[in-house]
């Protein structure tokens, strides 16, 4: 299953329209869409929109409080029979809209036979269609260190409950016992000397701590200790240590990143390889505490890890944006009354770097800080006039010089400017 495209009305901030989540070109690696646009423009609504989709109303509701007349619909393509299906959020008797000449056919069709989502029918979910697992996340999740039992029974809890965007009550425990299970059960296939490549739990573990290891650029392991006192250990580098020593850029990773496999390979316990069952990914704000290294590194991973994932990650980091080669940015702006539009799907351009998302995707024009911009505004002001002629070229030598003390960088920049001034304008009352 994949989420093809949303569509809203009256359904705050955004104005009324139909956007597209176009699939990815690449085989072999989960489809991204890339939220992204300042606060307040409803990222983290629209995620929510989708886990009540999926399965939980909670997150939204408690968002829109208590509307009459919001519309939106989800709609789901199951590829294998082409067949559309749909939610919406409304009125009970309320017919659906997006029916006018510039709403494509497909949709309003298809839509007709949407099931409603209200008080009384939270448990309606797209994902109940092929088997599909949703998860939702917050990037600044941190794990923490829990009581576990050697094989024990992992307790899912209900499949709205890792739909919330905050952690499960039990969230802890799934991590903890669902590692420490893979941990024991790749040894146990070890002593009972079955191939690597036959052993689901070896398997599982290896990828994931090669993950690991490879966005922490240290190699990373888990280990178990024996009884009496049986937990879960971290070996990084050449130190062990416990979750709670971890550093919190590495618990937020393992707070939804392990997480989501924790929950897969217990969800999907007779599965050869759970990683590659179908996937909905909810993700908000995933950089939570992480360096931009490690910004950089951490979607491609999820991409590789859940390979049949369609990952949604609301972000505001250049770093994530410009990490993913294959994929869809999805910018949301609002206009001077606060209604947003979403543009149309940019598709991720393998050559962009951090720099040219911060410019033109996330549409900062300043490079320096709001002092230094101030003065370099002033400056730009003078030199305009003594260009035009009418301008100080004393008054614009104090303030280059001004400027430029404040950096390196800035001595450069001044540097060249006044050469250009130099070369294109005459310095008012000096003469020819």
């Amino acid at each position: 299953m994949r989420i093809s495209k949303v569509a809203f009305r009256d359904f705050p901030p955004f104005a009324d329209a139909i956007v597209e989540f176009p699939p990815s070109a690449s085989d072999g690696a989960g489809e991204v869409h890339l939220l992204t646009g300042q606060n307040g423009t409803g990222k983290t609504r629209l995620l929510c929109l989708l886990a009540a989709a999926c399965g939980n109303l909670n997150p939204l509701a408690r968002r829109l409080g208590p509307r009459t007349k919001t519309l939106a619909a989800v709609v789901n393509e199951m590829p294998v029979h082409r067949v559309h299906q749909g939610i919406w959020l409304s009125p009970p008797d309320s017919a659906f809209w997006f029916d006018g000449p510039n709403a494509p056919l497909m949709v309003r069709e298809s839509l007709k036979t949407c099931r409603p989502i209200g008080d009384s029918e939270r448990s309606v979910k797209l994902t109940d269609k092929d088997g599909t697992v949703a998860l939702a996340f917050r990037g600044m999740a941190r794990v923490s260190d829990t009581q576990i039992s050697a094989l024990a029974k992992v307790d899912m809890g209900l499949p709205g409950d890792h739909l919330t965007f905050e952690p499960a009550v039990n969230e802890n425990a799934i991590i903890c016992q669902s590692v420490a299970n893979l941990v024991m059960g790749a040894a146990m296939d070890t002593h009972r000397k079955i191939p690597k490549d036959r052993s689901r739990a070896t398997r599982l573990l290896e990828r994931l701590e090669a993950t690991l290891s490879e966005i922490s650029r240290r190699q990373f392991s888990f280990e178990v200790t024996p009884p009496p006192e049986v937990t879960l250990r971290i070996v990084w580098g050449s130190t062990r240590m416990s979750l709670l020593q971890l550093p919190d850029g590495l618990r937020s990773i393992i707070g939804w990143l392990v997480s989501c496999v924790s929950k897969l390979e217990s969800m999907s316990p007779e599965h050869p390889d759970p990683l590659s069952v179908s996937l909905i990914l909810l993700l908000d704000e995933p950089e939570g505490h992480l360096h931009p290294a490690w910004q950089r590194k951490v979607l491609p991973a999820a991409q590789m890890l859940f390979p049949q994932a369609q990952i949604f990650a609301a972000t505001h980091s250049p770093f994530v944006i410009s990490s993913v080669n294959d994929g869809w940015v999805h910018i949301f702006r609002a206009d001077e009354a606060g209604v947003v539009t979403i543009e149309p799907p940019r598709e991720c351009s393998k050559g962009d770097t951090y720099l040219d998302v911060v410019e033109d995707i996330l549409g900062v024009k300043e490079w320096y800080d709001p002092e230094t911009e101030s003065l370099l505004a002033e400056f730009r002001q003078t030199r305009d006039a003594v260009l035009s002629g009418s301008g100080d070229f004393e008054r614009l030598e104090s303030q280059a010089r001004t400027i430029a003390s404040r950096s390196a960088s800035l001595r450069d920049l001044m540097a060249r400017e006044m050469r250009q001034v130099e070369c294109l304008a005459t310095p008012v009352g000096t003469g020819s």
